[in-house]
């Protein structure tokens, strides 16, 4: 049986606090899991709204999704190319990629690579990208950026989710591409990181650029059998764009697997799941590990049936903690599935509505009840891509939908749940679902005024002033199934992003989840006037996010002023 597998992070616990966060040079992170840490975190506090704590603001040519990726002094992000009306499908493309555009107008192939200038946000130099299937303009489930870049300080990995991947120096010099035909009969994949390892391969250390595309049938695959046309793990060599290897295991496209380490070998491994919605062929329904490196690359090290069928898990970040591997099981299983490490062999169930902690406010008095021991009376929609564990601690976040396609509010309302893995403990939070800025003539300072258990809006308008997007759903605020992006940690702070440009900050490590564990709600910019869908970044003592409508640099900054 495979020896216990943790996080990179938690390898490098010894170094906890070194003298400076290394880069962040991918999506997830430098140990490919949301989880950084270092001396210099950013500021508790920040608003686009009102400038606190802003460095710059860089308009960007178009919305996008993808992550941000920084190394020294140089950022790297991807948009969609700008859309015009002569972008328009024709006829013939619109009925065969029907499917992928869901009937909609605002589509196209291509993205735009940058890189821009981290201390001033200069953009330096921008890259076409071309791809072969459109992607819907800020869709609230993916586009083709949703990949984020990758890079080593010496060179930088874009992906297009729409067919290419693309190598450039960092100074923009075109090194490879790779191209691959997508899907087009079901979504994008909206979260899967590109991440680089290293491998000893043919005696000589490699970087490898580990991706995500269909692996093709063979030929003698009848047209009928989905199992070859659907997504597999790819390394490749990161100076050539050569093929290393294929994973074994199929790969869902709805999932946001994480870097783990193979103890015993000190090998990086993904943790990664099969299955979803919309047919997806991946059976059985449940998770893998594979190998990313050494003499197993590609291979399956353990697998997880889950007996349940239940096909929603796969739509998680996948999430580890001290006490297990989660399965994060909606309603109405309303549970989380805990896993052995290494061999995921199943150990128990955890109930998220039976013997639950929740903490809410009164919306009349503003007071605040806990209610212990407590009997759910409503099924727990945990929101995708949200679940965040602790890796050195049993504790496991997520965020909880409070609605459902616009059905009545589910679950506890507006809430971030922690569950103690390792006794089983279960607790909601409340949190506000809004927040106004309002300017204090006394103090001369900003004030939060927080709005609670009303939806909000959100809206992709892009830096010139247009609303680009193909699907109303991409109004919706965070709380209702859009996508947000996956949760990241930097020390004790967590931070999550809703769709309409909310950052809520939280003490990972707080004695009560109460409302002291809810540190900021921090803003990206106007009220319903914003949209975001990517996780942030986080490097140097700044913090780097992104809407539909700019790339913002968080960072300390003299007190802002009206």
């Amino acid at each position: 049986m495979l020896s216990t597998l943790l996080l990179v992070c938690a390898a490098a616990a010894s170094t906890l606090l070194q003298s400076s966060a290394p880069p962040w040079n991918q999506g997830p992170g430098p140990h490919g899991n949301w989880h950084s840490e270092g001396v210099d975190p950013p500021p508790l506090r920040f608003s686009v709204r009102t400038g606190e704590n802003i460095l710059w603001r860089t308009p960007l040519p178009e919305t996008g999704q993808g992550g941000i990726a920084i190394w020294g002094d140089r950022v790297f992000v991807a948009t969609m190319a700008p859309w015009d009306e002569s972008m328009a499908l024709q006829p013939e493309e619109a009925e065969r990629f029907q499917h992928a555009t869901e009937g909609r107008k605002v589509v196209g192939k291509h993205i735009d690579a940058h890189c821009l200038d981290a201390n001033t946000g200069k953009i330096l130099w921008t890259r076409r990208i071309e791809g072969e299937v459109p992607a819907i303009y800020s869709y609230p489930f993916s586009d083709a950026t949703s990949a984020s870049p990758v890079t080593d300080g010496e060179h930088v990995w874009f992906t297009n989710a729409a067919g290419r991947v693309v190598c450039f120096t960092v100074e923009g010099r075109p090194v490879w591409e790779r191209r691959f035909t997508p899907n087009f009969d079901g979504p994008f994949n909206k979260q899967f990181e590109p991440i680089l390892v290293r491998d000893q391969i043919d005696g000589e250390q490699r970087k490898v650029l580990v991706h995500m595309e269909p692996r093709h049938a063979p030929e003698t695959t009848s047209p009928k059998d989905l199992h070859g046309r659907w997504h597999y793990l790819f390394g490749l060599d990161a100076q050539t764009g050569q093929v290393l290897w294929q994973s074994e295991d199929a790969l869902t496209q709805y999932n946001a697997p994480i870097q783990i380490l193979a103890e015993d070998q000190g090998l990086p491994a993904m943790l990664h799941a099969r299955g979803g919605p919309h047919a997806v062929p991946e059976r059985p329904v449940g998770l893998s590990i594979t190998a990313l490196a050494g003499p197993q690359r590609g291979k399956a090290l353990a697998r997880f049936a889950d007996p349940r069928g239940n096909h929603e898990a796969s739509l998680q970040t996948m999430a580890t903690t001290s006490a297990g591997i989660c399965w994060l099981l909606k309603d109405p299983r309303n549970a989380v599935a805990l896993l052995e490490h290494g061999s995921l062999k199943e150990l128990r169930e955890i109930s998220l509505t039976q013997g639950v902690r929740h903490r809410e406010r009164d919306p009349e008095t503003g007071e605040w009840t806990t209610h212990l021991d407590a009997q759910l009376d409503r099924g727990v929609f945990p929101a995708r891509y949200s679940a965040l564990g602790m890796v050195i601690g049993p504790e496991l976040y997520f965020q909880c939908y409070a609605t459902a396609w616009g059905k009545p509010t589910i679950g506890p309302s507006y809430c971030f749940a922690r569950v103690h893995t390792a006794t089983n403990q279960v607790e909601y939070l409340e949190v506000p679902s809004g927040v106004a800025r309002v300017y204090d003539e006394g103090s001369g300072t900003w004030q939060d005024q927080f709005v609670w258990r009303a939806p909000q809006q959100a809206r992709a308008i892009n830096s010139r002033g247009v609303e680009v997007t193909g699907d109303d759903r991409s109004r919706w605020d965070g709380w209702d199934w859009v996508f947000n992006g996956s949760p990241t940690r930097f020390n004790e702070r967590l931070y999550f992003t809703t769709a309409s440009g909310l950052v809520y900050v939280f003490d990972a490590y707080a004695k009560e989840w109460d409302e002291s564990a809810l540190l900021a709600v921090n803003d990206l910019g106007p009220a319903g006037e914003t949209w975001s869908a990517n996780s942030l970044s986080i490097c140097g003592g700044r913090l780097y996010h992104r809407t539909a409508r700019e790339l913002i640099c968080v960072g300390e900054t003299r007190a802002s002023s009206r």
